[in-house]
Order: structure tokens, then C-alpha cells, then sequence
């Protein structure tokens, strides 16, 4: 069986939408270079090419001069999941899979078109896609799961593995190549449940090569592609990793980089309201005279976010907290001001319910890239009874709504999350829930329900947090900046009883690394008036 492996070249911008670095120097070698010498020691393929477009040949060429490796030059335009990668990934890009619409790392650099033409070019019954920005490849791992590939082929017509971002690939046979280009989805999609024809998951057929288990639990994007990312591998390699395989990498991101402290958060989020169309009596998110009054917050203390981050480009913003956030009266210059900040990806959390139009409009103009709408509810009865308030019909039209003015627009954002919160109160409408959506959307979010460190009921239907306490995982990722400016430790603190600053009086650098949360990192929480009593310290 002829395989070959291609790689996507493109050295202006990367598949998830930043600013590729292929040509960057890394250890005095491009990345690119780094990448293509480490798949031309993969065992069991007829020849490496670089899928290059044609403006960009002649310095590809010359960074690559002397590598054995097949350039081939194209014209494509981008693919039709483009837009649904950039703006689905961002929220699992440290995973081979996760974001929205289970989207995984396979999908960000897939071009059907590209390699059905490679494939009918070099006469290959399969290709073996690996991404540009991978200079911490491991030719043997991914040697072996070609040998896998065609140990199985009969039976199995392509070959995934569990490995974080940067030291995976797959191999999908012609046909399997042929079958996806007209549908114009990438691999990712043949991974998702189907409501409608239920399959075993693939992680545990022959389509999936089991690596070393300190690989298949490896999480750490370490792709050449985003802020954080590069900062990964170069801490890899000051630490000796230019020579070590994929499961020394891995059991080093399990040892030492879990609990690494970024310059910035990950993740922050922004209440830009405590102003609501809910009450008090919403079982499951704290809200109306449930909250503080706060706000809404001022457009300066947006702007400071804005500048903390414009030097990344991979910071998450959430406009959440609790309140509406379409509420604020400056939501759309909120919403544009973060967007030209470089943000790396925007989501909303509203209830959608009586939505402004001027925020409805801002919702597909800056545009945000995912909205969430806390459902918590697959029909009206359930939806009153835990919101307290008769709008089903109100939330789910505005989804329908949304729907019709992506179509008009021809757009993919935002991708229309409906989410649900696991209780009791929520078992029976689970199912129907997921379902709906799915088929709907392609996209639904379950979440376990809070007490809120003991603040709220506790309507979990069983506790899901690890016998042992390990460090809040939360505290390494997420800033909570609530509407007043001030800045509290957790998304769990609605009233701010750990509040560690305000914007304006501190930097947001300062309060990611102020001693309070220093001593939460270290599991000193004796002293902090919720965390002993927390139980979602072990969520990501």
C-alpha cells in the first residue's frame, strides 16, 4: 500500500487564523524546517510534500533547501469549514479534540481538495496529513501508527491517535478523501455521535492507534501557532526536550506544565451587567436580587483588558457573569474594542431572551464567535420551572432567529451553543436535549450543576469531584472581572467574598499573579471564605 504524508503549508497565516510563524527561527532552524525533517524519518511512507501556494514557493524552497521533500504548489481557495474551525477550536486547543462542535486537531489544516489532487498526483492509496507548525514531532510515534494504519486497512479505512496537538497526524485512505470533499466537512465530522445513527466512538475501534498511556493523557497544544503555545515548546526544549519522544514530552506536560502559571489568564471573563430579565428564583444561575448590584462596567476598565491583551493571540474573553450581557448599553463598543484588540476568540452567555437589536445586530457584526444560551430545559414546562420565568418560546425563537441571519449573511459565526445544567430537575430532558440540538446545531453543552462553594441549594445530581483535592485547575486558566471592575478569584464568587483588586487600581498581569490566588495555586485555602467549601476546583 502506497501512503504518503502531506503537510499544508502556508506562511502568512495559520490554520486556526494567527499569524503563522513557519518561518520564524527556532533553535537557529525555521519551524517549518524543524517540522519536514522530523517527518522525513517517518518509516512506512513514499515521500513527504508540502502543499505550498504558488506566491509562497520561492522562500519555501529556500528554507527548505537540501530536506528531501516534494513541493507542490496550488492555488486553493480555502476550504468550507474555514470559518467553523477558527472560531470552534480556540476552546480546545489544548486537546487532540474539543472546542465547539467536537471539532479536533485533525480538522484545522484539512483540504480535501488538496489531497484528493496530491493523491491522484502521486498514484497513493492513502495520505498521512501532519501539520506545518509541529517542530517537536515524533517521527517514530507517528511511524507506528502508519504501521497500524496498514496492519488495519482492510477493515478500517483511517487511522487517528490520542496525542496533544503537535505530535498527532491521521491517515485516511483515497477513498475515505473522496468521500469528504463533496460534503465539504473535515475528518472531525465522522467522529461525532449521531442521533440518528449511534456508533461506537472510534477511540476504541481499529481506527485508533493506542500510543503510551502518558500520551493518550498528554493535553498541551504544542503547535508553533499561538502565544502560549510557542511559550510551551520553548519551555520543552530549555528543558532538554529537542530529543525526547512523545511520552517523555507528555509525562513533562503532565509534571511540569499543568500547573505552569501563563503570563495571562487563558480565559477571562467579563460581567458587563448584574442587570437581568431574570429573578431571584432561577434554580441554577445566580441572578436578579440573587446578586450584588454591580455596573454596568465602564468602557475604560473594557479598554484596559484590551491592552493587557494585545500583545497574544490566544486569550479567550466570556461575556457572562451574572447578568445579561446584551443589557449594557455600550454592549456593541464592548464587543469592538475587544474584537480589534486581537482577541483570540469572543463568547457570549445570554439568556436570549428580548435581546436588544442594537446587541443582536453587534452579535454577527464584530462578529463573536460562539454564543451560548443557558436553556437549562428541553421544553417550557421545565424551562419555567427552573427560571421561574414562561420564555421557551422566547429563547428558542431567538435561536431560529439567529439561524435565519447567519444564513442571509452566509456567515458560520457565531456558532449557537444551547446549554443545559444536570440536575434532577434536568434528567428527564436530557436526552431530547441533546438530540434537538445536535441535529440542530451540531452543537449543545451539559454542565453539572453548582452550589456555588455552598452559596446556592446543592441540586447536583452526584458530586463528580475526585476523592483527593488536587490545586483549584481553574486558578492556572481563568480571570473573573465582575461589573464593578473588581476582580474576584473564581467564576464561583458571585458576591465577591474573595475579591483580590479592581481594574485601574491594579494591572491585570498583577492580579493574575496576586498572592491570594498564588496561595490557592499552592492548595492554601484555609483562610479564603469559599474555597474550602468549593467542589469545582477539578474542572478545566
Amino acid at each position: 500500500m502506497r501512503v504518503i504524508a502531506a503537510i499544508n503549508v502556508n506562511l502568512d497565516e495559520s490554520p486556526i487564523g494567527t499569524r503563522s510563524r513557519l518561518r520564524e527561527p527556532l533553535n537557529g532552524r525555521p519551524v517549518l524546517r524543524h517540522t519536514i525533517e522530523r517527518a522525513s524519518r517517518i518509516r512506512g511512507i513514499d515521500g513527504v510534500h508540502a502543499l505550498v501556494p504558488l506566491s509562497e514557493a520561492d522562500e519555501v524552497r529556500s528554507i527548505l533547501m537540501g530536506v528531501k521533500v516534494s513541493i507542490e504548489t496550488h492555488d486553493a481557495p480555502t476550504t468550507p469549514h474555514c470559518d467553523l474551525v477558527r472560531a470552534g477550536r480556540f476552546w480546545g486547543l489544548d486537546g487532540w479534540r474539543g472546542g465547539v462542535g467536537s471539532l479536533c486537531v485533525f480538522d484545522e489544516d484539512f483540504n480535501a481538495a488538496l489531497l484528493q489532487g496530491l493523491a491522484a498526483k502521486a498514484h497513493a492509496d492513502a495520505v498521512l496529513s501532519i501539520p506545518a507548525a509541529a517542530p517537536l514531532l515524533d517521527s517514530e510515534l507517528i511511524s507506528q501508527m502508519v504501521d497500524h494504519f496498514q496492519q488495519n486497512a482492510e477493515t478500517s479505512r483511517m487511522t487517528i491517535m490520542q496525542a496533544p496537538p503537535g505530535l498527532n497526524g491521521i491517515v485516511l485512505a483515497r477513498d475515505v478523501i473522496d468521500q469528504l470533499l463533496p460534503v465539504g466537512m473535515p475528518p472531525g465530522a465522522m467522529l461525532v455521535y449521531q442521533p440518528g445513527s449511534p456508533a461506537p466512538d472510534l477511540t476504541g475501534r481499529e481506527a485508533c492507534y493506542r500510543p503510551d498511556t502518558a500520551v493518550v493523557r498528554g493535553a498541551g497544544r504544542l503547535l508553533f501557532d499561538t502565544s502560549k503555545s510557542i511559550a510551551r515548546i520553548r519551555r520543552v526544549l530549555a528543558a532538554g526536550g529537542e530529543h525526547w519522544n512523545a511520552a517523555a514530552i507528555c509525562r513533562w506536560l503532565a509534571e511540569s506544565d499543568r500547573r505552569h502559571v501563563h503570563a495571562l489568564p487563558d480565559e477571562i471573563e467579563i460581567e458587563l451587567t448584574t442587570e437581568d430579565q431574570f429573578d431571584a428564583q432561577d434554580l441554577f444561575h445566580p441572578r436578579g436580587r440573587a446578586v450584588p448590584q454591580r455596573g454596568p462596567i465602564d468602557v475604560s476598565a473594557i479598554d484596559q483588558i484590551a491592552e493587557s491583551i494585545s500583545n497574544t493571540d490566544d486569550t479567550r474573553i466570556v461575556l457572562g457573569g451574572f447578568g445579561e450581557p446584551t443589557l449594557h448599553p455600550k454592549f456593541p463598543e464592548i464587543c469592538r474594542r475587544l474584537r480589534q484588540a486581537g482577541t483570540g476568540s469572543i463568547c457570549l452567555r445570554t439568556n436570549g431572551v428580548s435581546i436588544p437589536g442594537a446587541a443582536e445586530n453587534a452579535i454577527f457584526e464584530t462578529p463573536i464567535d460562539v454564543v451560548e444560551v443557558t436553556l437549562d430545559a428541553a421544553n417550557a414546562e421545565t424551562y419555567r420551572r427552573v427560571h421561574g420565568i414562561d420564555a421557551f418560546a422566547k429563547a428558542t425563537a431567538t435561536i431560529d432567529r439567529w439561524c435565519n441571519m447567519r444564513n442571509e449573511r452566509q456567515s458560520v459565526r457565531p456558532l449557537l451553543v444551547p446549554s443545559l445544567t444536570k440536575s434532577f430537575e434536568t434528567l428527564d430532558d436530557m436526552e431530547p436535549f441533546v438530540d434537538h440540538w445536535l441535529r440542530r446545531l451540531g452543537a449543545y453543552v451539559i454542565r453539572g450543576a453548582s452550589h456555588f462553594a455552598n452559596q446556592r441549594p446543592d441540586l447536583a445530581v452526584t458530586s463528580m469531584s475526585p476523592p483527593r483535592r488536587e490545586p483549584c485547575r481553574r486558578m492556572f486558566s481563568r480571570m473573573m472581572i465582575l461589573a464593578d471592575g473588581s476582580v474576584t478569584t473564581c467564576d464561583q464568587d458571585f458576591a465577591a467574598k474573595q475579591k483580590i483588586g479592581t481594574l485601574g487600581d491594579a494591572s491585570i498581569s498583577d492580579l493574575w499573579n496576586h498572592p491570594q490566588v498564588n496561595a490557592i495555586r499552592n492548595s492554601q485555602i484555609g483562610e479564603c471564605a469559599l474555597c474550602p467549601n468549593c467542589e469545582e476546583w477539578h474542572r478545566p
